[in-house]
């Protein structure tokens, strides 16, 4: 199944490095953003660097570094809509943790092809506890305009929760596919999908877990 490749790529490409040229305060969703697009190109580098001996190391850092601005569980409420809103607590759960790997299973893999890619921040608009940021992410000869979506948490980190590239939304783009299976097959059948392509998989572990479950349904 090839319907969330397109929409991961769009998540890889935020993995980064950052242009400099404007500064912002620091609890401003561009400097958090900032700071956490540096943090993963850092690890990003390490884990291409076939000759190091802690590479899994190294990949539990960077699904550190995801879980730390990326929710989790607002993307999985929001990809699946009143979907979501009909299934138990506990399916819940188990669906976010397994969406999570699942996503995982996307972009892992990629994580040795960094080649040093550059984001330029552009500007940045809040509108109370919602915020996002525009970028252009330059890519060979391409500079892609991108919006990454951003609310404020009670902690008071801005969490990322939808990224748009040219246009496409990471989660209207899965809120399509899902409704569309959902409409021909059925919810189990996601679970089906998702449980296949993770099976043996083990990605970031019980970070995704612990990632659904700290940030609840909001």
């Amino acid at each position: 199944m090839k319907w969330f490749a397109a929409p991961v790529l769009v998540l890889i490409m935020c993995f980064m490095a950052v242009d400099r040229a404007w500064s912002q305060p620091a609890d401003s969703p561009w400097h958090q953003l900032e700071k956490s697009i540096e943090k993963i190109t850092h690890i990003l580098i390490r884990i291409t660097d076939a000759s190091r001996p802690d590479i899994d190391e190294q990949i539990q850092l960077l699904c550190d570094a995801i879980y730390e601005r990326f929710d989790l569980a607002k993307v999985a409420r929001l990809s699946l809509g009143t979907h979501l809103e009909t299934r138990t607590d506990a399916e819940k759960s188990e669906f976010t943790a397994l969406f999570g790997r699942y996503l995982e299973s996307f972009y892992l893999p990629w994580t040795d092809r960094f080649d040093d890619q550059q984001v330029i921040f552009v500007r940045e608009k809040k509108d109370g506890s919602r915020a996002l940021v525009q970028v252009q992410a330059l890519h060979g000869g391409l500079r892609i305009p991108m919006t990454v979506r951003l609310h404020l948490a009670e902690n008071g980190q801005w969490m990322v929760y939808d990224v748009a590239a040219l246009g496409v939304s990471l989660v209207g783009n899965l809120r399509a596919q899902f409704t569309h299976i959902i409409h021909r097959h059925s919810y189990e059948q996601i679970i089906r999908i998702m449980e296949e392509k993770t099976d043996g998989f083990t990605g970031c572990g019980g970070r995704t877990e612990h990632a659904a479950a700290a940030s609840g349904f909001r």
